[in-house]
Order: C-alpha cells, then sequence, then structure tokens
C-alpha cells in the first residue's frame, strides 16, 4: 500500500506560460559570453541541467576560477528564477488537481512537491491554487543533492518524508520525472498533461500506468488497490 505521492509541479498539477526556450537561449548566450564554445548548447535539446553539467564540465577542462564559476552559476540561477517568477500571475490549475489532492491528503497519504523550478516559484504556485497546505514537503531547484533525474532527488524527498521507496509514487508529466522514479526504484505514474504530448516521453511510448491528467489519480489508486 502507498502512504506517500511525490508529484512534479508544471503541467502536472498546473500550467503555466514559461517560455523555457527563451530561457535556455539566454542561459547558453550568457555562458558562450563567458567562453563556452559557440553551437555545443542547445536550448531545444538539453534540459536546463544538461546545459549546466556541460558547462561545469567545461569549466573544469578550463580551470575556470572558482568566483567566475559562481558569478556565472548565480547571473544564471536569476535568469531562471525571473522567468518562473514572471509566469505566477498567469498560471492555472489543471482541471482537478486540488480535488484529486484534496482527497488523498484525507486519506492520510504524506504529499510532496519535487519541482527543477525555484523554490519561491513553487509556493507561489500551490498559493494561487490554494493547494499550498496540503504538502508535507517542497523541494525545489538546488534543494537535494542531486536534480531531477538523479536518484538523489528523490531519495532525499523520501528521507524528509520519512517514507520507504515502496511506499511511495512518483507523478509526473515528463520523461525526466519518470527516469528520477526508475533510478531510484520507486512507482511511477505518468499523467498526459506535459506540453510536449507524447513526445514527453521516450520513443513517444508512455509509462506502464498513464492518466489523462492528475484528476484521474485517487481513482486510479483505489481501483488498483494501491490505496484505499
Amino acid at each position: 500500500m502507498l502512504k506517500g505521492i511525490i508529484f512534479d509541479l508544471d503541467s502536472t498539477l498546473i500550467q503555466a506560460q514559461i517560455d523555457f526556450v527563451e530561457m535556455k537561449k539566454h542561459m547558453i548566450r550568457l555562458l558562450e559570453e563567458h567562453g563556452h564554445p559557440e553551437g555545443e548548447l542547445s536550448p531545444t535539446e538539453q534540459t536546463t541541467v544538461q546545459i549546466m553539467e556541460c558547462a561545469r564540465e567545461a569549466w573544469d577542462k578550463d580551470a575556470k576560477s572558482r568566483d567566475e564559476c559562481q558569478t556565472i552559476t548565480d547571473t544564471i540561477e536569476g535568469i531562471m528564477n525571473k522567468g518562473e517568477l514572471d509566469a505566477v500571475v498567469d498560471l492555472h490549475e489543471i482541471e482537478g488537481a486540488c480535488e484529486a489532492i484534496t482527497e488523498l491528503k484525507e486519506k492520510g497519504l504524506k504529499l510532496a512537491i519535487l519541482t527543477r523550478s525555484h523554490h519561491e516559484y513553487a509556493l507561489k504556485a500551490l498559493d494561487k491554487i490554494n493547494a499550498l497546505n496540503f504538502f508535507d514537503v517542497v523541494l525545489g531547484r538546488n534543494e537535494t543533492p542531486e536534480p531531477k533525474p538523479y536518484r538523489g532527488a528523490i531519495d532525499h524527498t523520501l528521507k524528509l518524508i520519512g517514507l520507504e521507496r515502496g511506499e511511495v509514487a512518483m507523478i509526473g508529466d515528463h520523461q525526466i520525472d519518470r527516469d528520477s522514479a526508475s533510478n531510484s526504484g520507486t512507482m511511477f505514474i505518468g499523467v498526459a498533461t506535459g506540453r510536449r504530448g507524447m513526445k514527453s516521453w521516450a520513443d513517444q511510448t508512455p509509462p506502464e500506468h498513464f492518466l489523462p491528467s492528475v484528476k484521474e489519480l485517487p481513482g486510479y489508486l483505489v481501483e488498483r488497490g494501491f490505496i484505499k
């Protein structure tokens, strides 16, 4: 039986008009201005985590000073934070998300948010859809030892909510969430509300457990015997 649910945020519980491609273009321009080889980074083929991993590898290779690396990192964090916080005003709940969250909480499950977005953005987003008080833990960017999809992201979340891998399911709209669950050995349930549709999944193949939206989650968990 499940005792907890870890949710992704964007396109799982909310929809926000964040221009991630433009955000990544801005990041890449900054990195190239600081010496990264032009054309090596892609705003469409790489995630923000992958872009920064490539940047750090190049910094190590070039023996870039710690102070310069930190300055660049801080500037990029500012770019990402602003892009996300600017989107709060127009974001909205995915239909049925709050109802599903309420039902799961009433059944006694522990609930957590695990997002690669800014912590303040996550809090403001959840508050806007009147869901913040339902969550035991909200973890944003740089608040886990490793980001999704690495194992450390979910493992840290489990530690904070006091549950084991077999007692929790991860819910998300993207392959990153799926890989995060797989790497940590937790159950994964996908939702079809991602911005890229089926392209959100590797080879456009949805996960074993796949729902139209989070609205259907409580009923699905009861029907499959994962919760009472």
